[in-house]
């Protein structure tokens, strides 16, 4: 592998897992347009936005934008010169169902957008990343942004909610009425010292990761780290589809050598599978 700079195979990674982490929101979200549509007063009635004309109150328009942003992910799922459009088709008719029909747009929705736009800037519409070496600015610019996200909620917990540093912040939110997780979750509220354990790893993690994601010992363990976190937040809380749109850009900020050594081993090991994952993903 010739050419200076990063290896470019993560960024052709973070393409296909971010969008197959959008894909599942988008079709979770058909069941909440056909709910609002059914609900005897749209969002769209009221507030800022005035939109109740006599076209917007049938369902045709809604499922339009839906309609479109399932394309733009069709686009962003073929590579290529479709990535960027698709992903800004989808992110364009995603805001503009969430207008039109009273979407909720909490932190997973805000975080969509900054995935759309951060792959945007990163060369995800050139063939053969796999193999090929690119620039590393967008790759530091990802660090920065998502160093920044997990710092300031992690400044923000330890400054400002101190019952995290004993694991009762963490303790209330696993049974909070807006995102509360099933049994398991209730069981672990009641756990003061596992509770005091993973609220402190959740606050080390967040703090020390724009530390630590620059360093090549410490990248592969910390994404592994934030891996494990929010697996967990997954299993234990109802936060929608934020930790899959987080998650999805980790192969971009993986240490570009510890990201070559993968692939060559893969390609060692399992040579089939490394052939067929190559010419899903990297085309």
């Amino acid at each position: 592998m010739s050419g200076a700079g990063h290896w470019g195979g993560g960024w052709a990674l973070s393409r296909v897992a971010f969008a197959s982490a959008v894909l599942l929101c988008h079709l979770d979200r058909a069941g909440a347009v056909a709910a609002a549509l059914q609900a005897p007063a749209l969002r769209f009635t009221a507030g800022p936005l005035y939109l109740a004309g006599p076209a917007l109150r049938e369902a045709a328009p809604a499922w339009l934008l839906w309609g479109l942003g399932l394309m733009g992910l069709l686009g962003a799922f073929r590579g290529r010169g479709w990535a960027r459009p698709g992903l800004l088709l989808w992110l364009g008719a995603s805001l503009g169902l969430i207008a039109l029909v009273g979407l909720p747009a909490r932190v997973p929705e805000r975080m969509a957008i900054w995935g759309v736009l951060l792959l945007c800037l990163a060369p995800i519409d050139e063939a053969g990343l796999l193999h090929r070496r690119v620039g590393a600015l967008p790759r530091q610019l990802l660090m920065v942004v998502m160093g920044s996200l997990y710092l300031s909620t992690g400044l923000l917990k330890a400054l400002e909610e101190p019952a995290w540093w004993s694991g009762e912040a963490l303790a209330y939110d696993l049974v909070d009425r807006w995102h509360a997780g099933g049994a398991l979750a209730a069981w672990l509220s009641g756990q003061s010292a596992l509770t005091a354990l993973l609220s402190r790893f959740t606050l080390a993690f967040e703090l020390g990761f724009v530390l630590l994601i620059g360093l090549r010992r410490t990248n592969p363990p910390l994404l592994l780290a934030g891996l494990l976190l929010h697996a967990g937040i997954g299993l234990l809380m109802d936060v929608g589809f934020l930790g899959h749109f987080v998650v999805a850009l980790y192969p971009a900020l993986l240490d570009p050598e510890a990201g070559e050594a993968a692939l060559a081993s893969l390609r060692r090991r399992l040579p089939r599978l490394s052939a067929a994952l190559e010419r899903w993903i990297d085309r």
